[in-house]
């Protein structure tokens, strides 16, 4: 499939500030299941120069700064991107006893201790360990995570925020994309399946605005690490396996990692956010 994806962030502030130092993860991947064919980032005011990099996760990063002052930024953000199914294998058993050891390797340690917004408790650990209980697949344990996520957390925009923390989630049993995807990080955590946080976006058929399924916003997922297949998309806002209508930006331990547009700047000011995503296929 192919998308064309536009991304306009603005802040406004209230009074002019200035030296404001920003950094983009908002270009999308290009790996085996995707790739970004054009990219281009747009900045107002004074469209400055931009730095391209690779974070600690190989995500691009895009730095920016401006430093003369103003009232107010826009970062557009637009690309062109094909994706293709996975065809892997998920038939294949996955026993609990290749799990050994991963906490020992670099390429996981990251994706199974706990971070800022999907911090790892006992209480956390406990109800993991009774939604899998008699389960000794990796692979049906995720997909049993994924289901209860589903099942039990209902899809409430406002009633968390982006600082949000999964206990305060788990608490509440509600909240967004973003949301879901720390709880199903913690738990599939919390019973040594390695798991991270996927930033993107997601194309449906029939939009409806302001729900789950809604092409104007941006999209957040899980991938958990299934010995003998690798590392897999799992979507607990919808309860699947991702597949070719999602389009990958950055993976982190969690939302910090992978923010869309952060950064700083000099000035006392109060800034207002305003977001903007539009997802289109392209054939």
């Amino acid at each position: 499939m192919k998308f064309s994806v536009q991304h306009i962030t603005r802040y406004t502030y209230a009074k002019p500030v200035r030296e404001s130092f920003n950094d983009a993860h908002l270009c999308p991947v290009s790996d085996d299941l995707q790739h970004c064919q054009s990219f281009e980032l747009k900045i107002t005011p004074a469209n400055p120069s931009v730095l391209r990099r690779l974070d600690f996760y190989t995500n691009q990063v895009h730095h920016f700064e401006v430093m003369e002052p103003h009232d107010s930024l826009q970062v557009e953000a637009r690309s062109i991107v094909q994706t293709s199914a996975d065809t892997r294998d998920f038939s294949v058993g996955c026993p609990l006893a290749r799990l050994s050891g991963l906490d020992r390797n670099e390429r996981y340690y990251d994706f199974l201790a706990g971070s800022k917004r999907a911090a790892l408790s006992p209480m956390i650990e406990h109800e993991a360990k009774e939604i899998v209980a008699g389960l000794g697949d990796v692979r049906l344990q995720v997909e049993t995570i994924m289901a209860f996520i589903f099942n039990n957390f209902r899809y409430a925009p406002g009633s968390t925020h982006v600082e949000s923390g999964v206990m305060h989630v788990f608490e509440l049993k509600s909240g967004v994309c973003q949301d879901f995807a720390h709880v199903m990080i913690a738990l599939c955590r919390s019973v040594g399946i390695p798991a991270r946080y996927v930033s993107g976006y997601f194309y449906v058929e029939k939009a409806v605005l302001g729900s789950a399924s809604d092409n104007s916003a941006s999209h957040a997922w899980v991938e958990c690490f299934v010995p003998g297949i690798g590392w897999v998309g799992y979507d607990p806002t919808h309860n699947c396996r991702v597949d070719a209508t999602y389009i990958k930006v950055a993976i982190g331990r969690d939302y910090v990692d992978v923010r869309p547009l952060a950064g700083t700047f000099r000035g006392g000011s109060v800034a207002q956010m305003e977001v903007s995503v539009r997802v289109d296929r392209q054939g």
